[in-house]
């Protein structure tokens, strides 16, 4: 077991140190890019004959991204790609993430898994999941007497 020492001040360190070496242009570490670093928003809605995603991945193109439905569980996977060029008289500094992406959705057993629908524009992805038929909401007559309950107003 390791020994961490006390430092009541270092909720404060830490975001002034950041500051000041912004500030001053000291370099930054370089963070890595793995799949946990960039991850696609997701909007998800659920509609009377269908749920519906939205996918915001900008930047990627059609042909690098995976569409997969296995086991009820809906995965979309892709990269987003970057070329860098050098420049000697200057230098490059890129806020861009990049890098692979991955996101698994489960999908409920109302849905109608052989008519999916995937489409693809400005960088957006939008899939239809139509529900099947017999999972749509129907009305159940309520079957006994009729009786009427008057109330009387007071």
């Amino acid at each position: 077991m390791n020994l961490i020492r006390y430092n009541p001040n270092r909720w404060f360190d830490f975001p002034l140190d950041r500051l000041f070496d912004e500030f001053w242009g000291r370099p930054q570490p370089e963070v890595p890019v793995t799949a946990e670093t960039w991850v696609p928003r997701v909007d998800i809605r659920e509609e009377k004959d269908a749920v519906l995603l939205t996918v915001e991945i900008p930047g990627v193109s059609k042909d690098d991204v995976q569409i997969e439905l296995q086991d009820g569980v809906l995965t979309i996977s892709g990269e987003k790609k970057t070329e860098r060029s050098e420049n000697e008289n200057g230098f490059y500094r890129s806020e861009r993430v990049y890098g692979g992406f991955k996101r698994s959705f489960t999908v409920p057993e109302t849905v109608d898994a052989e008519h999916i629908n995937a489409e693809y524009a400005n960088g957006v992805l939008k899939l239809t999941l139509p529900k099947l038929p017999e999972a749509a909401p129907r009305q159940i007559a309520i079957k006994g007497e009729d009786s009427v309950k008057q109330i009387k107003a007071s």
